[in-house]
């Protein structure tokens, strides 16, 4: 299918352009997670901008009218038959809408939660508070009700997932550990295991059979567990110059894709963990990623107002492997496949989508002026994630400002030596 890579690629191959199959305009402030719909047709993206909009992929454009919330909407997630859709907030709670008439099910007061996922049936919603609880907290998800006792961990958690066979939940906590808890007796049956040499564990998806567990963390590196024992097999993928924020695997557990604080796409070998072919780039950092329920895409936003669509058999993605060069020496700085089970969404199969599209944004800005009927509101995930304090509007923060100062200062010495060299 395509030629693997070294794990760093060289200073020309960064500068490739490598755009985007599809871009999908709408949002009015920063994305912050991206999820597929089973039936591989449509897409969700959660933003700061208070909505989650639901797109279909064949148009470009929005399918419906956005779910509107009170605040800042941190992650969703989609219910394995695309029924439900979960989204959690900044305020603080968990909102479980019906997927085709967008009106909520269930509202769910209580901490704000880093992430949340769904149960391989459906049936319960894991979330990862922000506070320091250090659990994981199940809730039913036909009646929004707890599940359980809230199942306890060794740090805070940081990204939750369950296992295939929905027994068991791993947790990403601080300072590179993970955890792996035994749904049925609260016990942890696996960890806490110091995986990463430093920073929180960012994402955690498990392969599709249930024996191998994915890390990934702000060390930059994405590590491969045993899932029964904690112990690990093979090499790292390497490859990323700073934060790793998410990782996705396909349906077939052959690839993952990863993203972060690098501005990067990557695409990676389960089997020789090196990477397949060249890194998709971003203008920004990524916060989330997905591959579609036939592994050929990936979703992700682009750290802005967008959502990119990524075609993994295009040209960047097959073209020749750069040289080695040496490994990434940086400090660090800072998923989900699906069953192709068909959607609820009652529109008909289109073929995935190959050419560049931007939907008009008037469009979308006329689609939010007529607002919405849903009154409810959440509360759920992040006010801070891991160790980066999520403000309001996260491009005004300390932390990003700090980024912007660094990436001027970077522009100002490049014109600098420009002008000297002439």
């Amino acid at each position: 299918m395509s030629t693997l890579t070294s794990p760093v690629e060289s200073s020309a191959a960064r500068r490739a352009p490598r755009g985007p199959t599809k871009v999908f305009k709408g949002h009015a402030d920063e994305v912050w997670s991206v999820a597929y719909f089973p039936d591989g047709q449509h897409i969700a993206s959660g933003s700061h901008d208070k909505t989650v909009i639901i797109w279909d992929i064949e148009s470009g454009r929005q399918d419906g009218q956005p779910l509107q919330h009170d605040s800042d909407v941190v992650w969703i997630a989609i219910s394995p038959d695309g029924r439900r859709i979960a989204s959690g907030t900044e305020e603080g709670g968990l909102v479980i809408w019906d997927a085709l008439t967008r009106k909520v099910v269930h509202e769910i007061k209580g901490s704000r939660v880093q992430r949340l996922a769904y149960s391989p049936d459906g049936r319960w919603i894991a979330t990862a508070p922000v506070s320091n609880e250090k659990v994981v907290q199940l809730w039913d998800a036909d009646t929004g009700r707890p599940g359980r006792e809230p199942l306890k961990c060794g740090g805070n958690v940081f990204s939750v997932v369950f296992s295939p066979d929905g027994s068991r939940i791993a947790a990403g906590l601080g300072d590179g550990y993970f955890q792996v808890i035994e749904i049925s007796t609260g016990e942890c049956v696996v960890g806490p295991i110091k995986g990463h040499t430093r920073g929180i564990v960012s994402s955690v998806v498990y392969s599709p059979d249930g024996r191998l567990l994915i890390t990934a963390s702000r060390d930059q590196s994405i590590r491969v567990w045993d899932s029964k024992t904690g112990i690990e097999v093979g090499k790292p993928m390497l490859g990323h110059d700073n934060y790793v924020n998410c990782i996705s695997i396909t349906a077939d557990g052959r690839r993952i894709a990863s993203a972060g604080e690098d501005a990067t796409v990557r695409v990676w070998d389960l089997e020789t963990r090196l990477q397949v072919g060249h890194s998709f780039h971003v203008d920004h950092w990524v916060n989330s990623v997905e591959f579609s329920p036939d592994n050929r895409y990936i979703i992700s936003d682009n750290g802005k107002n967008n959502v990119y669509l990524w075609d993994t058999e295009s040209p960047a993605i097959q073209g020749s492997s750069p040289p080695p060069t040496a490994s990434n020496e940086n400090p660090p700085v800072r998923a989900r496949a699906r069953s192709a089970s068909s959607s609820i969404l009652d529109l008909p199969a289109v073929p995935k989508p190959v050419v560049l599209h931007q939907d008009d944004s008037s469009h979308h800005e006329s689609e939010r002026s007529r607002g919405s009927s849903f009154d409810s509101m959440l509360d759920p995930p992040v006010v801070e994630r891991g160790d980066r304090r999520l403000n309001k509007k996260r491009p005004h923060s300390p932390e990003s400002m700090h980024r912007r100062l660094v990436r001027f200062h970077r522009a100002f010495l490049r014109g600098v030596l420009s002008f000297v060299s002439l």
